[in-house]
């Protein structure tokens, strides 16, 4: 039995939400540390190759979402083990600044309910928006530009909601895609990691808050440079940290699954505890009514033991797997409850 982690992809139009799943699709299939994704439909394998290719050689950008979001499961893998299914949902732009209801869009709607049960959702931004240091008068258009506005009801709405109802929150991802374009290193005004990841704590707060795990993740396809016939140069394609967001969502699953699990078992040895202790304190005799309840205590001590078994394997794969990913995620920005996360690298926090 594989795991199923259910991801959302959240941006405006023309962020890159398209071309980041396809430069995720071409480094992850051939593999990063062990680790795989593939299309567990061959035809759409073939349609992600395909546009890939595309982009690489004529330049091509993939079409834009439309109104019906495109949908993948891919099979994660490490060390050619199937562990989990990957389902990926990813929502046309305009489908964050449409209404819902009757008069509305039916995508914004199912967008929404998407988001409300995702284990990871990815909040994709232009790079462009952050080439330069953002002055405090162009605050407002970024957030407006960016749909980070938008963004930041949507994940206040679900955050909200699970703390409610006790469920658990997801893995949030602030994908930066272009990163090339950001003016890192230019003399004497060098853009600094930091800097960027506090001007998004500035414009989206709702991800730095109390049990909120987020990652800040710049990410770039290549520069993408055109030679005289318009094609694209090969070696302008260079994918860069696009794995990184996959590798923290399921580190992040794994994390919670791990601790879930965990409460479970302890959960189950205190139930175990109660029907021994019953088993105990039954009286001497050979009566039938007597027989009867001892064997429903023993039949109820043998189940136990199947379930404390069952959870107990579960939870040692997701511990496997957490300890295997997390050491992959040592230079990505993850914030937990607002603070980088002492978890994910030696030396945070």
């Amino acid at each position: 039995m594989l795991h199923q982690v259910t991801t959302s992809v959240l941006g405006a139009s023309g962020s890159g939400k398209s071309t980041y799943l396809l430069a995720l699709y071409a480094t992850m299939s051939r593999g990063v540390n062990a680790c795989t994704l593939h299309e567990v439909d061959s035809n759409r394998d073939v349609e992600l190759s395909d546009g890939w290719r595309d982009l690489g050689e004529s330049g091509r950008p993939p079409e834009q979402t439309g109104a019906a979001p495109r949908q993948h499961v891919f099979v994660y893998s490490r060390d050619m083990k199937r562990l989990a299914n990957l389902h990926w949902t990813d929502f046309r732009g305009g489908a964050l600044a449409s209404f819902v209801g009757p008069d509305g869009s039916p995508d914004a709607a199912d967008m929404l309910h998407q988001v409300s049960l995702a284990h990871g959702v990815f909040l994709v931004v232009d790079g462009e928006h952050f080439r330069k240091p953002i002055a405090p008068n162009q605050r407002e258009a970024v957030a407006r530009d960016s749909l980070l506005q938008r963004m930041s009801s949507v994940l206040t709405d679900t955050l909200t909601g699970r703390t409610e109802t006790g469920r658990p929150l997801p893995a949030i991802t602030i994908l930066i895609t272009k990163a090339d374009l950001i003016e890192w290193n230019l003399p004497g005004a060098s853009r600094r990691l930091e800097d960027l990841v506090a001007e998004i704590r500035s414009l989206l707060p709702v991800a730095f808050q109390q049990r909120v795990c987020t990652a800040v993740c710049p990410v770039s396809v290549g520069p993408l440079e055109s030679v005289a016939s318009g094609a694209v140069r090969p070696d302008s394609v260079a994918p860069d940290s696009v794995h990184l967001p996959v590798m923290f969502t399921l580190a992040h699953f794994y994390r919670q699954e791990r601790e879930a699990l965990g409460e479970r078992l302890r959960a189950l040895a205190a139930e175990r505890a109660a029907v021994e202790g019953e088993l105990r304190t039954l009286p001497p005799g050979r009566s039938r009514t007597l027989a009867a309840r001892r064997d429903r205590l023993v039949g109820a001590l043998r189940a136990l033991d199947e379930r404390q078994a069952t959870a107990a394997h579960w939870r040692g794969r997701c511990a496997t797997e957490a300890e295997a990913l997390v050491p992959m995620l040592k230079h990505l920005m993850i914030y937990d409850g607002g603070r980088l996360a002492t978890w994910a690298g030696v030396g945070r926090g």
